[in-house]
């Protein structure tokens, strides 16, 4: 069975290239010809929708602590760069105003929403992200996924026009259909690491019409899998590369 040419899905933007979740992995991921772009989504402690993707700061930028803790100005003075190549030095962790901001008419977005280990609670992180989309007028560019599967219902019935994603946990979902996942949730995508790839995930996927996303996807094997079980999207870190090898 062929089937059609899958769309490729920059992952925290061209981030095998430039420091991840940046502006300038996005600018990248734009320049090598990327259909969408993944980020991911947090909220600081004065409630800012900013763009990362750890509970803490201290893997990809020179500053320590939680996201939950830092106001969105302390979170600004912080490098985020650096710590992929020097070339990068000063620049910031975006907020999700920012990165959509910067995206040309064409550019579809995948927002991650990341609420893992926020204490938190009641949040209201569905509304401000909602409302950040239809602010920047990308209801119709946008998905909004996460492995947290009671925030997607969430989002869906707050307000469905917005796609959603059900990220898939195996611990969790191992007996689970992609099908009854969107049934649960309202998804109308699952998505998937490319190890966890398998047929009866495909052949349901299709059969109901959801969309179908694996990530990474680094390689000509990688892509090869994805291609022969009809993956729709391709989440790479190399959307360049991948660009090219699909065609």
């Amino acid at each position: 069975m062929k089937h059609k040419r899958p769309i490729v899905v920059a992952h925290r933007g061209s981030s095998g290239s430039a420091p991840e979740n940046t502006l300038a992995a996005f600018r990248m991921a734009i320049d090598q010809g990327a259909d969408m772009i993944e980020l991911d989504v947090r909220m600081t402690r004065d409630f800012h929708v900013i763009v990362h993707h750890d509970r803490d700061v201290s893997r990809t930028t020179n500053g320590k602590g939680y996201v939950w803790e830092k106001t969105l100005n302390e979170v600004r003075l912080l490098d985020a760069g650096s710590w992929f190549t020097a070339k990068f030095k000063g620049e910031q962790i975006p907020t999700l105003r920012q990165a959509l901001e910067m995206m040309p008419p064409h550019m579809l977005v995948n927002i991650e929403a990341k609420t893992d280990g926020d204490p938190r609670k009641r949040l209201s992180f569905e509304e401000c992200v909602i409302l950040m989309i239809m602010e920047k007028r990308f209801e119709e560019r946008a998905i909004v996924s996460s492995f947290d599967h009671a925030f997607i219902a969430r989002m869906n019935k707050l307000f469905p026009a917005i796609k959603t994603g059900a990220l898939y946990m195996p611990v969790r979902d191992t007996r689970k259909k992609p099908s009854t996942i969107a049934r649960a949730t309202g998804a109308s995508a699952f998505i998937c690491k490319h190890t966890q790839l398998r047929k009866r995930f495909a052949e349901d996927a299709h059969k109901h019409k959801i969309m179908l996303g694996s990530y990474v996807i680094n390689s000509a094997k990688e892509l090869e899998k994805a291609r022969r079980y009809g993956v729709d999207a391709v989440i790479t870190d190399f959307p360049g590369k991948i660009r090219a090898l699909v065609g």
